[in-house]
């Protein structure tokens, strides 16, 4: 089974494969803590989160052989929770089962030439959009449960007062999460959480009882497991849901995995993606949300990881995250929120790969990313944006800059957007 790493830089796997876990590390209490809001028992869910981790990344390593960390998505994650369930009033049984459905479209998409054909004719321009847009989601998200801004009086949204705690106590978070991540101290966001987790206990910030995250709890945990509500399978909510997910988990997929290994002949990039989309399918079983590619796979690769060994490597670090499991009721809100809003704005660094100089290159992403952050709503976003590039093309004399495939795409959003009157 190892023969393939027969002659690969074991230090160099080993060491990328373990930065790479201690970057992506927060997304075992994040993701549980976005899950909770939709319903999912977070001391619960967090089994979820670990197992589909150790999965998809003994898999992608293993047979894929490529250093990816795939684990539960952020940005997906709460598209699941604010949008399935909380925008369009779900339970989240259900959301898993549209979770389940759009993963079989991206198998689908993965085991066909649709994978390749998708890949080659979705604008560059709007895959950075989806990343940028999500990432400005992400922000909006982090900034709201880090108490940094508040629902306000006469807007919208407006910044909390500096007497509140927990607000000074995510400034405080931020300030020395920025400072660990730009001095590229390896596993900042994870010290940057320890550090303030201890500070805030210490402070009498913690109220203990508000999770019940326990090694214990593992013997409940068949309670989220396989429990997939198909009972709305065809109504339009559901089937608007499951082709909204599926275009944000097989653009997401595709943009991540374009920008972590640019040089991935098309065959291994077949073989990840199928790979990719059939752990998503697992995740539902397992009672969490879609897993992806994860954006930090890309500190393990600047370490020298070239290979599936570091992935494996995460994977085993996945596993015996299990046994520190009763330390996560400790962490506090704050202590994440940085960490959220620092992914965010590393995938809202994508802009920097549109034409800015071209209007009709530029403002259909724009469009894309401004919905996405100030709707909340990550599908309205997508669909903003896919509807509003024809027309640009068209109206800008670019008509030739247009394929079949994108054209086909803008339908269907612009069908999604018909529909959601009967919501």
């Amino acid at each position: 089974m190892f023969k393939q790493w027969k002659n690969v830089d074991i230090k160099k796997e080993l060491f990328g494969g373990l930065t790479s876990f201690f970057a992506i590390s927060y997304v075992i209490i994040v993701n549980s803590m976005i899950l909770s809001e939709a319903g999912l028992p977070p001391e619960l869910s967090v089994f979820g989160t670990i197992f589909i981790s150790v999965i998809g990344c003994l898999l992608i390593g293993l047979l894929g052989d490529v250093p990816i960390i795939l684990t539960t998505g952020m940005g997906v994650n709460s598209f699941v929770t604010y949008n399935l369930v909380m925008d369009m009033k779900m339970s989240w049984q259900e959301a898993l089962a549209i979770s389940f459905m759009a993963s079989i479209i991206c198998l689908i998409v993965a085991v066909t030439p649709l994978i390749d054909k998708m890949n080659d004719s979705i604008p560059e321009s709007l895959k950075h959009g989806i990343t940028s847009g999500i990432g400005l989601f992400l922000v909006l998200v982090g900034l709201e449960n880090g108490k940094i801004i508040v629902r306000g009086e006469q807007t919208f949204m407006e910044l909390n007062s500096f007497t509140n705690p927990d607000m000074l106590l995510t400034l405080g978070a931020l300030v020395l999460t920025l400072f660990l991540f730009l001095k590229n101290v390896q596993g900042s966001f994870f010290i940057g959480i320890i550090i303030m987790t201890i500070i805030a206990n210490l402070l009498g910030l913690v109220d203990v009882g508000q999770n019940n995250f326990s090694l214990s709890a593992i013997k409940d945990y068949p309670d989220v497991v396989a429990k997939l509500d198909f009972s709305s399978l065809f109504s339009i909510k559901f089937l608007l849901g499951t082709f909204s997910l599926a275009m944000i988990l097989i653009f997401e997929s595709l943009g991540l995995m374009n920008g972590l290994l640019p040089g991935l002949s098309k065959e291994r990039f077949k073989k990840a993606s199928i790979i990719n989309a059939g752990v998503m399918m697992f995740s539902s079983i397992l009672g969490t949300s879609p897993t992806i590619p994860a954006a930090e796979s890309s500190t393990g690769i600047q370490e020298g990881a070239k290979r599936g060994l570091s992935s494996v490597v995460a994977g085993v670090l996945f596993f015996v995250s299990i046994f520190l499991i009763p330390v996560l009721s400790y962490i506090p809100s704050s202590a994440l929120a940085p960490v959220i809003i620092i992914t965010g704005c590393l995938m809202m660094s994508n802009i920097q790969h549109i034409d800015l100089e071209d209007f009709s290159d530029w403002f259909s992403p724009f469009l894309m990313i401004v919905m996405m952050g100030f709707s909340m709503s990550i599908s309205s976003g997508l669909a903003f944006g896919f509807v509003a590039y024809p027309l640009v093309k068209l109206f800008s004399g670019k008509r030739k800059e247009l394929t079949p495939t994108v054209c086909i795409i803008s339908f269907l959003f612009f069908c999604y957007l018909l529909a959601k009157v009967w919501i």
